[in-house]
């Protein structure tokens, strides 16, 4: 809404990019989501919010028609009854009035030159298949506990000096792209939430645009910031689901360099390794050096186990939480291997239900 309270309509007012933010429940970090929008040095009369409520029970709404009339650009709210990321994702694209939108989580803080940068780069890149992804890391504003501050649930390190990134890194926490390539070629696959939480849906996406030409740039300079307050506990138990769902996210992609990316060596799924000999054009890093990539998953198999990881491991940074010492030994790698032991146990028990239903 503009100061009258009205929805701007006249062609000179059109916004140049749409943010799109979906939100579940959300209603105590929205506020600070939103006024870090309003902090933005883009111009506001540049850029619209649409914030869509995907059947929110915990007062959202309330908290949202308060706060609605204090912000300086121009704010679309819809709700709807309880339909998953997908739909609710979709139903902001196609409400957007700008050309160029912009998909930000609602626990997502953009920095004030995040819109103008996502702007700037497809002025820059005015092609309808370029996309641009822009930097996310853990806000410094989250409770200091160990876990948080040593967590990296994005991996955006690996992107430095990078400039063209693979379509799997397709983010929808801080990702902008044009609205009619996305509303021709891709949306997202509604039909992948009805049996439950689908944890891979942008990434899903992104190959899918991918094969009409997406390609996908990396911009550091439009960073943002993560503010999830989560706990070990929490983390373990959303790589386990994670892993539960990769099947299924396996089968509609279709292709065995996610195997690679995501480390899964489940026995079903190890011929997908020969894509390492062949064709790598999506993998990064150490995921494109076959000897390099068999050492590193031995020694994680070697020191992070279904015996190690509960029995050593969990209790250590239980233990880091409250003592100086241990905390300063914890690392970064420590906790991503600990939560990646869950992923694959999730990927291991799906892939065998899977095997038996064929069975």
């Amino acid at each position: 809404m503009n100061k009258s309270g009205k929805r701007k309509t006249s062609l000179e007012n059109m916004p140049k990019i749409s943010v799109v933010i979906a939100s579940y429940n959300r209603k105590d970090i929205l506020p600070t989501t939103l006024q870090c929008l309003s902090r933005q040095t883009l111009d506001p009369e540049e850029f619209e919010v649409i914030l869509v409520d995907d059947g929110s029970t915990d007062g959202t709404e309330v908290t949202v028609k308060r706060l609605e009339k204090q912000l300086p650009y121009d704010f679309t709210y819809l709700r709807h009854p309880n339909s998953g990321i997908c739909y609710t994702q979709n139903r902001g694209i196609r409400a957007a009035r700008a050309p160029i939108v912009c998909l930000i989580a609602d626990d997502i803080h953009m920095s004030p030159q995040a819109l103008a940068q996502h702007l700037k780069d497809h002025r820059d890149n005015p092609q309808q298949h370029i996309a641009i992804l822009g930097k996310v890391v853990q806000s410094p504003e989250l409770p200091q506990t160990v876990f948080l501050k040593r967590w990296d649930p994005f991996r955006f390190r690996e992107l430095e000096g990078h400039r063209e990134v693979p379509c799997f890194l397709f983010f929808a926490c801080n990702v902008s792209f044009k609205r009619q390539f996305m509303l021709e070629k891709g949306m997202f696959n509604e039909e992948l939430v009805k049996d439950g939480a689908y944890a891979h849906e942008d990434v899903e996406l992104g190959y899918r645009l991918e094969r009409h030409g997406m390609k996908l740039l990396y911009n550091p300079r439009a960073l943002a910031y993560h503010y999830h307050c989560v706990s070990l506990e929490h983390a373990m138990r959303t790589a386990f689901n994670k892993g539960l769902s990769w099947v299924k996210f396996r089968e509609e992609v279709g292709e065995p360099e996610l195997t690679v990316r995501y480390h899964v060596l489940h026995p079903s799924y190890l011929s997908d390794y020969g894509i390492l000999f062949t064709h790598r054009h999506n993998l990064m890093g150490m995921d494109r050096s076959p000897i390099r990539l068999a050492i590193s998953q031995m020694l994680r198999i070697m020191a992070f186990n279904s015996l190690t990881v509960p029995l050593f491991w969990i209790p250590i940074m239980k233990a880091a939480e409250k003592n100086s010492l241990l905390a300063r030994l914890m690392h970064t790698q420590m906790y991503r291997c600990v939560i990646s032991h869950f992923f694959h146990k999730g990927v291991a028990r799906s892939a065998s239900k899977a095997r038996r239903y064929l069975n």
